[in-house]
């Protein structure tokens, strides 16, 4: 009886909460309602999946906004102008996909969540059980990543933000000082994340998870109804992995070390998750078209469910559902650089339907026109990002052979016989070896670790071998050689997911060169179109300038 009422309670909550005035006004372009609305237990989890009601309004939009200016998606003749100006990188104060008001009110909710959540754990003093507090706390900790996660948002599509802390319950200048700070630049913001991180706000960090499963279901809190709920909040490691990544000089060696240790820790606990290997080759697509998540590579959603009103435009915009057009489509360019066995291209990233090719990530063929399939989750983090930052840091602290197995042909593609040598070394002064953490990757599975590209059936990436006789590159420019086959190895892997903007940036800002975009960017669009895009890009208006004021 217990757990029927309870799960009663939940779909109330759950899905009624985004039109549910106590909490949070539905109109994104309206301040959040300023009643108090924690002012009994279930209400500090209500407020919390307010916030997540607000990450959901953004999903489509970040997609949108970020990948027409990359490499993978044109708009079609049906798009709206808007979606035409970005594409061209020009720039309007009224455009819809620019307009950041939806992303800030991610921020506003956090805001007065917090304080709200604070005024509720003073007013209660000593009567809050030891269960509730901790869950007390890890929803602080959650909703400290949430805004970390917007405002990194904001810098890889803005490259500025305003920041606050303020619940803003009435109209305020934002030129106001003493509640707003404008961050100039992509380093500022990451500053500032990186701080709502590790300081978090009155003793508690941005490193707690949320146990919704004791929560939701204290008698059976492993049920497998309730596992999605861990995916909603952005996942702290790897937000913070990201986050250093795109600092000018990243702690490489945090990186690894935290991944190296998820991963293998990972292996462990069950043989299947995050191992990129031959059980991937004909499942890769389940990664998108499984609807809420894909447990073998999900870290962290955006999750809709379609059923309880919860959608997003991605099938609108990506496929031909009659009568209206689709919206947006691959460019020739970028689906020309997948080889034909290679299961990202044809089989998932673009797919034919009534005589076009549209955007295939997240709806299977057999799913286009059933508009109850509006409801793909949208990636935040996923297993192919943890390998990716690994291979980025191995090859940043000198370790060449990892970073490229990582990127290519995978662990067990290095080490056939299955076993780590931990006697192999690396070329030049510095002696270095392999971990043999690494050993789990080909460990306890039928399928052994093959790599980022192995595992799709694609085309190794060409990387300069410093044990060959010819070579004479300088580490420096081995790096960045490496660098650039990752970065193009992640434009094969994250079209459509709102992400591959950033990763640009950060390669462009590490050796300050816009080109490293524009070289990747530019071709997609009509020889009429390249100079001044390219023009744009090395101008420095890579970022959507939108006022902020």
């Amino acid at each position: 009886m217990k757990k029927i009422f309870k799960n009663i309670v939940i779909i109330l909550m759950v899905f009624s909460f985004a039109g549910c005035e106590d909490y949070f006004d539905t109109d994104p372009s309206d301040i959040i309602n300023s009643d108090d609305y924690i002012s009994a237990q279930s209400e500090m989890y209500s407020g919390y999946l307010g916030i997540i009601s607000k990450m959901q309004i953004v999903g489509d939009q970040l997609v949108f906004m970020s990948d027409i200016r990359a490499d993978f998606m044109e708009p079609t003749f049906d798009a709206p102008e808007d979606l035409w100006q970005l594409y061209s990188y020009n720039y309007s104060q009224n455009n819809q996909y620019a307009d950041p008001v939806d992303i800030y009110a991610v921020i506003i909710a956090c805001n007065d969540y917090l304080e709200k959540m604070f005024a509720y754990r003073e007013e209660l003093g000593d009567a809050m059980d030891s269960s509730t507090e901790a869950n007390f706390k890890a929803l602080i900790s959650g909703t400290l990543r949430i805004k970390a996660w917007t405002y990194f948002q904001l810098a890889k599509n803005y490259g500025e933000a305003i920041y606050f802390d303020d619940p803003v319950t009435e109209l305020k200048d934002v030129t106001d000082a003493s509640i707003f700070t404008r961050l100039n630049s992509v380093e500022e913001i990451v500053d500032k994340c990186l701080d709502l991180i590790d300081n978090g706000v009155n003793g508690i960090d941005g490193t707690l998870e949320m146990n919704w499963g004791d929560w939701l279901d204290p008698e059976n809190p492993n049920d497998g109804q309730y596992h999605h709920w861990r995916y909603i909040t952005p996942d702290w490691m790897a937000l913070r992995c990201e986050l250093i990544m795109t600092q000018p000089s990243p702690d490489y060696a945090w990186v690894k070390e935290q991944i190296l240790t998820r991963l293998s820790t990972t292996f462990l606990e069950d043989s299947y998750m995050f191992r990129l290997n031959a059980g991937w080759t004909s499942n890769y697509y389940r990664i998108f078209a499984e609807g809420i998540y894909y447990s073998r590579s999900a870290i962290s959603s955006i999750i809709y469910d379609q059923v309880n009103n919860q959608s997003n435009d991605l099938i609108t915009y990506f496929g031909k559902r009659y009568p209206a057009q689709y919206l947006i489509r691959p460019t020739t360019f970028a689906m020309s650089k997948y080889s034909e066995n290679d299961r990202r291209g044809r089989y998932c990233n673009f797919l034919s339907q009534d005589g076009d090719t549209v955007v295939g990530k997240y709806h299977s063929n057999y799913r286009w026109r059933q508009p109850y399939q509006s409801d793909a989750s949208i990636p935040i983090y996923r297993a192919h990002d943890l390998h990716f930052w690994l291979a980025e840091a191995e090859n940043h602290l000198g370790n060449w052979d990892p970073a490229g197995a990582l990127l290519n042909g995978g662990v067990h593609g290095r080490f056939v016989t299955g076993r780590i040598d931990t006697t192999i070394t690396q070329v030049g002064n510095d002696v270095k070896q392999w971990d043999l953490r690494y050993q789990t990757f080909m460990e306890n599975s039928s399928y052994y670790n093959i790599g980022i590209t192995g595992c799709v059936n694609g085309e190794f990436h060409e990387l300069p071998d410093p044990t060959a006789e010819d070579y004479e590159m300088t580490e420096d420019e081995r790096i960045k050689a490496y660098d650039l086959a990752l970065l193009d190895g992640m434009l094969l892997e994250y079209p459509a997911e709102g992400r591959v903007m950033g990763m640009l940036y950060r390669m462009a800002k590490r050796y300050n060169d816009m080109s490293i975009i524009a070289d990747r960017v530019v071709p997609k669009y009509p020889q009429s179109m390249q100079e001044s895009v390219r023009t744009k890009i090395m101008d420095g208006d890579f970022f959507i300038d939108y006022d902020l004021q």
